[in-house]
Formats: C-alpha cells, structure tokens, sequence
C-alpha cells in the first residue's frame, strides 16, 4: 500500500510473534497511516496504538499458530482501513 501502512502492520506483525514495541514508536506509525490515508482519520492514533498492542499481547499469550496470526492481521486490516465509502481523507476527530 504505502510506506506508512507497510512500517504498521510489519510492527503488528512482528508484535503478534515477539514484542510490541514502545507505544510511542506505534503511535508514531499509526499517527503517519492516518496522515497518508491508509488508516481511518477518525481513529485516535495513541488509543489504536493502545488496542493494536493488547490485540498482540493476547495473541502472543494464545502462543498463536499461524491461523491466529492470520486471523489478527485481518481484524487489524479491517478494523483500521476507512470506510470505503464516505471516507474522510483529512485527520482529526469527526465530532
């Protein structure tokens, strides 16, 4: 997709297999996702930060196959791209 999402989910990937890692390094990529478009604007970037990490960590505790990565990546995809129709492109709150 772009250079953003690709740094994103390769940290998810790898967080679901080792360790997350700093929060603000995450937020950081999520924050440049939500910039670039690939990320919904209307996503608090620290709070998806916050769950992107807690859905790692308790996929790391299921001691994941490849099945449960697989599976966790997809809810991630789904869960952070826009709505395909009626997207804002611009970050910020929606309210």
């Amino acid at each position: 997709m772009t250079p953003a999402w690709d740094a994103l989910i390769a940290a998810f990937e790898h967080a679901l297999l080792a360790d997350a890692p700093a929060p603000e390094d995450l937020r950081a990529l999520v924050d440049a996702a939500i910039h670039d478009g690939t990320v919904d604007a209307e996503l608090d970037p620290a709070q998806t930060a916050r769950l992107l990490e807690a859905l790692a960590s308790g996929t790391r505790g299921l001691d994941p196959s490849e099945a449960d990565v697989a599976t966790a990546l997809l809810v991630a995809t789904r869960w952070l791209h826009p709505p395909r129709t009626g997207a804002r492109l611009e970050p910020g709150s929606a309210v």
